[in-house]
């Protein structure tokens, strides 16, 4: 195990791109965190399972050899699940200017629990980066702010490896006429509480089937894709309607203002006042 360990950066924060806020692992417990965390993370589950519930998004749980890519301020708790066996669970949190646009480029991946093919050499980076932190002083920290940026990279390098390519247009065959009933149907209603549910059933398919192949089609989940028609149209009211208030906004693309000021700038860089001035 690898208490975690606080980076201190005696202000490196306004110079470093990215750098490590902690990284460590232990045999996971209960920790709710209402608020979120104010940097970005990384979970590694490596042995054990365990449970994350994220606001706005559906249980996720986490086997051994999956990751989970979290935002800054997410709201969300996790806790083991199963008695016979400990939860190990390793982390990295980090930020930085460079945090974002990184994140950006890991879109569909974020709040996700994936299976990591290179998961060895992923833990393998968490233990260097703790030991490095740990073992060093100040100068640590440059060395740690390349380090956390190739495990982003071995992160993203992993996820292609099993990738599937992703398609723009409807899928031909027979589930053809049913996802376009299913996306007519978000469309229709992506500004009220949209349940999976309703979508699969529109569809004629189990949940966990009509998840498997909106991914396979359209190379995300049904979640992601409301959520981007969401920012979508958020953007367009705020063009369309100079003036307009965010809490208006959110409220008309079926969004909770505080969530819906979250992802949009998680999705944009910037909050939405910031956007609409």
């Amino acid at each position: 195990m690898m208490p975690f360990v606080l980076a201190e950066f005696a202000n490196l924060e306004q110079i470093l791109p990215l750098y490590v806020v902690l990284v460590g692992n232990h045999a996971q417990k209960h920790l709710a965190r209402p608020e979120g965390y104010p940097a970005h993370q990384i979970f590694l589950s490596r042995s054990g399972k365990g449970l994350f519930k994220i606001e706005g998004r559906q249980d996720l749980i986490l086997t051994p050899g999956t990751l989970l890519i979290l935002p800054a301020d997410q709201p969300h708790e996790y806790y083991p699940i199963g008695s016979d066996e400990t939860w190990d669970l390793g982390f990295v949190a980090f930020n930085g200017s460079a945090a974002l646009p990184l994140l950006n480029q890991m879109d569909e991946l974020i709040m996700m629990a994936r299976l990591a093919p290179n998961f060895d050499d992923l833990w393998s980076q968490i233990e260097s980066l703790w030991h490095l932190i740990s073992l060093n002083g100040e100068q640590a920290y440059w060395e740690s702010s390349k380090r956390i940026y190739s495990m982003l990279v071995s992160v993203l390098e992993g996820q292609s490896a099993v990738k599937k390519p992703t398609k723009n247009v409807y899928p031909s065959g027979q589930s053809n006429a049913a996802l376009q009933t299913a996306v007519k149907l978000i469309h229709d209603h992506y500004n009220e509480r949209l349940l999976l549910t309703n979508v699969a059933r529109a569809a004629g398919y189990s949940v966990q089937h009509f998840h498997r192949l909106f991914v396979e089609n359209f190379g995300m989940t049904p979640q992601q894709y409301i959520l981007q028609l969401r920012m979508r149209r958020s953007v367009q009211l705020f063009e369309e309607q100079p003036g307009i208030t965010v809490e208006k906004v959110a409220e008309m693309t079926g969004m909770e203002t505080s969530y819906f000021i979250r992802m949009f700038k998680r999705t944009y860089g910037k909050t939405p006042k910031q956007y609409s001035k």
